[in-house]
């Protein structure tokens, strides 16, 4: 005898979501680990020129010579962020001071500016101050790809800003005369300078 099945109500449909759910998550988790051992794959078989892993245009203005403390996963994951890889892409580009575009080059918060805009649709606080009081503060042992990280470089505690990678190193556009590149927080001049780190949640922003 056929049965015909019946349509699953509200209360139903909640509970077999219920049931699902750590199955769901444990499949994610799988498919996120088979995805990341697929990276490390790929990264195996790249150049050892580290600078070509963050540069895979070989824009060959760009400033690398700090990066080869990047390991590969770190440098293919953070040229694959939204935020990072649209920073990134600005590799080379001059310092210029209120400048918020690549034709006309980048101050520090002109490029986190330029990138969040580009890259996410935000408009982000125009100066590094003003952007160390958006977002979640994230302590120096927490930091992730995309979060922004502070430093006293001109006597006030946020006075420059850039865009973390991973692995200890970000990218900015440093000062007058110098160019957007990536540089190692681990360095003492960084290290002495660092003031804090705010999380920048994009959908949570565009929304209020």
């Amino acid at each position: 005898m056929h049965h015909q099945r019946k349509p699953l109500d509200s209360n139903n449909a909640r509970q077999v979501a219920r049931v699902c759910e750590p199955a769901v998550r444990a499949g994610r988790w799988l498919l996120s680990v088979g995805a990341l051992s697929m990276l490390v794959g790929c990264a195996s078989t790249l150049s050892t020129d580290r600078a070509e892993w963050l540069d895979p245009q070989g824009r060959r203005t760009a400033d690398l010579s700090d990066v080869q403390g990047i390991d590969p996963l770190t440098a293919i994951v953070a040229a694959q962020h939204p935020l990072t890889r649209q920073a990134l892409e600005q590799l080379g580009v001059k310092y210029y001071y209120g400048g918020t575009s690549p034709e006309r080059g980048f101050d520090c918060s002109g490029l986190i500016h330029y990138s969040a805009q580009e890259s996410w649709g935000i408009k982000l606080p125009r100066r590094a101050r003003d952007m160390a009081r958006i977002g979640e503060q994230v302590n120096a042992s927490d930091l992730l790809v995309g979060d922004l990280v502070f430093f006293n470089t001109q006597g006030h505690r946020y006075s420059h800003v850039g865009i973390y990678l991973g692995g200890s190193h970000f990218v900015h556009a440093p000062s007058s005369g110098g160019q957007v590149r990536v540089e190692s927080m681990a360095v003492r001049y960084w290290k002495q300078r660092y003031t804090g780190a705010r999380r920048i949640e994009p959908i949570r922003l565009a929304t209020q």
